[in-house]
């Protein structure tokens, strides 16, 4: 596989030619990273405009009892689990930032890599 940043300059340049189309915004994973790129939307007021895509990290812990009454079992550590959340509106009152307009980036493990 080839390294992270020239992965993401493909999906990059992927992401350029989408945009000459209208409103790109879309999730991709390489089965290592997840890319977003965010582009424009329908906001409330009718209008075409960024943001696109939204964005929030968080960490906290994971309760394997939740997810055994869903039917699934982790093995779980005593650190807290990351996550990554894309959305194309805030879900919740909560720190989300959006993504510039045309902005791509790349998500390993639940943390946002630098470009």
């Amino acid at each position: 596989m080839p390294a992270l940043q020239a992965r993401l300059a493909a999906v990059t340049r992927f992401a350029a030619h989408l945009r000459e189309l209208g409103p790109a915004n879309f999730l991709y994973s390489d089965g290592s990273a997840l890319f977003a790129h965010g582009h424009r939307r329908a906001q409330a007021n009718g209008s075409i405009a960024p943001p696109g895509l939204w964005r929030l990290q968080r960490s906290c812990p994971v309760d394997p009892d939740t997810l055994a009454r869903a039917g699934v079992h982790l093995e779980t550590t005593a650190e807290p689990q990351r996550l990554a959340l894309m959305a194309s509106v805030p879900l919740a009152d909560e720190p989300w930032r959006p993504l510039l307009e045309g902005e791509v980036i790349a998500i390993e493990d639940g943390l946002e890599l630098a470009p």
